[in-house]
């Protein structure tokens, strides 16, 4: 796997860890309150040949799994069967569970506990019964001691010390308690403990709180006052923001958080601050080395990726200078020793590097020529504004500081592809000296407000010599799981120092039913099995996955509640034929449901496995990963599920072949991230074939709808309903066709063009992921015919795309076609690519749609124009979403999981 494939391999997806809860600005909503509101059930009763009962009354020893005599526990169960030794009578066997809890390390099913087609094993939970399978550490109350002297010396000034408990975690023998998995600085890997009281997890510290507004930040968050050094910035005054704001954040409220904090660290407590240092999407965890008061400045122990400062904020062109390095007589010493590599983070979010010239098109016809500037605003999106050639040019010079400190002063822009080859060639080279650093600016996205040359002088002495950005000032960062900002009832804190864990309860302490997750195996895990049900249970409390489904064939889960889980729903990994059906997943630490190499994509067998009418929100609550994820798969259909409140994406599919994506509603994503869509992918030229239809984007005013991102190819977008988002439509690579999309109250829809001969040539990755496929061979050879049958390519697949004289950094073959826009001034294509766009048509506003109910959303209509587009929407509309079957008994309306706003 090449370096590429390993940054887009959604490690996190398999990674049994857990994470802290990360509630942004919009993710604090209120959440659906699935305890209060019944929406599942087991469904109706299959006859089986034999039927064994489990309650958590009886006994293993005592039991004989007769209904008179049940089982304790499912594995006891599980043996009986496996006692038959494939016997199995006809109709095959049900395992019938009483209500209750049940507790269990991992409940494992192989190969030998696998049914047949006509004789399945079915473990379902008595109707109407809720049935709790958990791996998590009840703690007694008796465990919880009041504060000792120095932690209570740590509490916020604002909270009485006797309100919080500390619990010895090292005496009770819990294991992820010493430190996060990801080390120092990581985006994904947590790995410690977590806390649920009464079967709702508790918010680890943060500040600023999540509906706390600092300085009229964005909730949850507060900014960078522009940068330091390469991991190190400023808090007050003392830095160069772009936006010119030095406000002192931390000691805003007189609670003297600076020097409490650094008082803190230097005792030995670990400082964990969350970041978007450099990027509006991937916040890296980063541990504090150092709080210098007098300066204003907080030091991380590591250097992020790609640097300090925000890279749509200018590059520090002479940084040598504005470091302790030529002061010290270091000059002469290897940079390459001190820097990371170059950041790779722009690789799932590519910036055109060639021209910024598009075509705007409105009511059908091409308008003007304008220059699309990305710029970061106040929620941390990317807004489109005309720019012109002067402004970019001078916002683009980078900025030199010298040794006094004060003076600034402007050098030409130095070229953009050298200084990353020299960038690249410094990170792996060890002789490079610091002179192969002359300039360092790697993108063209800088922010439009100027440096000022007067506000520099702070005195600071930086820590480090590397390439960094002065930083917009916009930098979002907050600190977390920290004793001393423990100030809201339900906040609690893990110390690695002191081995404790301190919480602030709600309530009574002796009357909550207290959890701790610190079990990374999965709940439920079935390996290499086949011919399995799993019906009606409510799955929580393990440190890593919920059901782990591997080399499974026909594996049913249905009617299941998985929650409060460090890491993920469902993962299936390898898994063919299985059936995903009306689950409803919330509050879990990373993604919902993942599907990884499911099928065989070489051979392009496809998996037959269904994912349908799950409820997936609330979720990448500790990691943000989304409710539905998809890697290196073919063949499987994603329908009829409800997806929202989530931080970024809300489905990420990649480097996969003829997925089905229909019928599905998505609301409210990209809470606490940037630069992401409701149905996000990237980055293959191999991926055709998937079909996007009949789905419902709504209420997205943070994302956009659809983002095929640089170099993805061969989506097909058609029939779907697109409202609120910030680009309706955005797609990239080649072979990209949406036709037929009724796009409502969004920005634009648009073709962009992200790359060079260079990067996105005959000899880039994405060239040889292809050619690793062996396209001119069968399957492929002929899979390429199919497609270009089937969805009308006017080129030869797959030779054109090899060909360096086809341009395969265009956007060639991409169509934006017969789409209806309704409040939606622009289609915007670049000038460069065989692209093409006609006959779309457009409505000016919401109103003369006719929409039978836009406030709530019932965007059935009867008006000529969007149906001529759109011909069978109204009998389409109504089946989009949720719908009542067997195990959902009861589908939620928009105002309920609160899909008639933004939050």
């Amino acid at each position: 796997m090449n370096k590429l494939q390993k940054m887009i391999s959604l490690t996190a997806i398999v990674a049994l860890g857990t994470t802290l809860v990360q509630p942004g600005e919009y993710a604090a909503a209120d959440q659906v309150n699935n305890r209060e509101v019944v929406t599942l059930d087991s469904g109706a009763a299959a006859k089986t040949g034999l039927n064994l009962y489990v309650d958590s009354a009886g006994s293993d020893s005592s039991g004989d799994g007769s209904k008179s005599k049940p089982f304790a526990t499912l594995t006891a169960a599980r043996d009986a069967i496996r006692a038959l030794h494939g016997d199995l009578p006809a109709g095959g066997v049900t395992v019938w569970v009483k209500g209750g809890e049940y507790e269990l390390s991992n409940f494992e099913l192989t190969a030998e506990d696998s049914g047949t087609a006509d004789k399945p094993i079915m473990y379902r939970t008595y109707s109407g019964e809720q049935v709790t399978l958990t791996n998590g550490v009840h703690i007694d109350t008796s465990d919880w001691k009041p504060l000792g002297k120095d932690a209570a010396a740590r509490v916020h000034p604002d909270v009485y010390a006797d309100d919080l408990y500390e619990l010895d975690v090292q005496k009770l023998g819990l294991q992820h308690i010493h430190h996060f998995s990801g080390g120092t600085s990581f985006t994904e890997q947590w790995g410690i403990i977590d806390l649920i009281a009464d079967g709702v997890r508790q918010p680890i510290s943060q500040w600023p709180n999540p509906g706390e507004s600092v300085n009229k930040h964005r909730k949850g968050w507060t900014t960078a006052n522009g940068s330091a050094d390469a991991k190190s910035f400023y808090y007050g005054e003392g830095g160069i923001p772009e936006n010119g704001d030095t406000t002192d954040t931390l000691d805003l409220d007189g609670t003297n958080r600076a020097a409490r904090w650094q008082k803190s660290l230097e005792s030995g407590h670990p400082l964990y601050l969350k970041g978007f240092w450099r990027t509006v999407w991937s916040p890296i965890t980063s541990s504090v080395q150092h709080i210098d008061t007098k300066h204003h400045v907080i030091t991380l122990k590591d250097i992020p990726d790609g640097g300090m400062g925000s890279k749509w904020s200018k590059a520090v062109e002479d940084y040598r200078s504005s470091t302790s390095a030529a002061k010290s007589g270091q000059t002469g010493q290897s940079l390459a020793a001190q820097t990371t590599p170059p950041s790779e983070d722009d690789a799932l979010h590519d910036n055109d590097t060639s021209s910024k010239s598009y075509l705007v098109y409105k009511d059908g016809g091409a308008a003007q020529t304008m220059t699309l500037k990305e710029e970061q605003s106040n929620d941390s999106l990317l807004e489109t504004k005309p720019s012109s050639p002067e402004k970019d040019a001078e916002e683009n010079t980078p900025v030199k500081l010298t040794d006094k400190g004060a003076e600034l002063s402007s050098l030409p822009s130095a070229n953009q592809e050298s200084t990353k080859e020299t960038t690249k060639a410094a990170a792996d080279n060890s002789s490079v000296t610091s002179d192969a650093y002359g300039s360092v600016q790697d993108d063209v996205y800088s922010s439009t407000n100027s440096v000022s040359d007067d506000v520099y002088d702070s005195g600071y002495i930086a820590k480090i010599r590397a390439p960094y950005r002065i930083g917009t000032g916009t930098e979002e960062w907050q600190a977390l799981n920290y004793l001393d900002e423990i100030d809201q009832p339900g906040e609690w804190a893990l110390d690695f120092k002191d081995k404790k864990l301190y919480y602030y309860p709600k309530g009574n302490l002796k009357d909550l039913n207290m959890i701790i997750a610190d079990d990374e195996n999965p709940v439920v895990s079935l390996n290499n099995a086949s011919h399995i049900q799993l019906i009606g249970f409510t799955i929580e409390g393990s440190m890593g996955n919920g059901i782990e489904l591997k080399n499974t064939d026909h594996i049913t889960l249905a009617g299941n509640t998985l929650r409060n889980l460090g890491n993920g729903g469902v993962l299936d990994v390898g898994g063919k034929n299985n059936l995903l059906q009306s689950n409803d997943i919330y509050e879990t630490g990373g993604f919902g449901i993942s599907m990884n190499s499911a099928g065989d994509r070489k051979k392009l067998i496809p998996a037959n496995s269904r994912v349908t009418n799950n409820h997936i929100h609330n979720v990448g609550e500790l990691t943000h990963l989304e409710p539905l994820l998809v890697r290196d798969s073919v063949g499987i259909q994603f329908d009829h599920n409800l997806l929202h409140d989530v931080p970024k994406d809300a489905v990420r599919y990649v480097y996969s072949n003829n997925l089905t994506f229909e019928y599905n509603e998505v609301h409210n994503t990209s809470l606490i991230e940037g630069d992401t869509g409701a149905f996000y992918t990237a980055q293959d030229w191999a991926s055709y074939g998937n079909v996007l239809r009949y789905n419902f984007i709504h209420h997205n005013k943070r994302s956009n709808g659809f983002y095929s991102d640089g170099a993805d190819s061969g989506d097909n977008y058609h029939y779907n309903i697109i409202q609120g988002s910030t680009k309706g439509i955005l797609l990239n690579g080649h072979d990209n066709i949406a036709t037929n999309n009724l796009v409502i109250d969004s920005n634009m829809i648009q073709v962009d063009q992200r790359g060079d001969s260079k990067s996105h040539g005959v000899n880039s990755i994405f060239a040889d992921q292809l050619r690793e496929m062996n396209p001119g061979s069968n399957p492929w050879a002929n899979y390429g015919k199919v497609l270009q049958d089937t969805y009308g390519y006017d080129h030869d697949l797959w030779s054109s795309i090899l060909d360096p004289n086809w341009h395969p950094e265009y956007p060639n073959g991409t169509k934006m076609t017969d789409n209806m826009l309704v409040n939606t001034p622009d289609v915007v294509v670049p000038k460069v690519g065989d692209v093409k766009v006609a006959n779309n048509d457009s409505i000016s506003n919401v109103s003369d749609a006719g929409f039978y109910d836009y406030n709530k959303m019932d965007l059935r209509t009867d008006n000529a124009k969007i149906l001529a587009k759109f011909p069978n929407l109204n009998d389409v509309f109504p089946k989009i979403g949720l719908q009542k079957d067997e195990y959902r008994i009861r589908v939620l309306t928009r105002e309920e999981t609160r899909g008639l706003s933004n939050h």
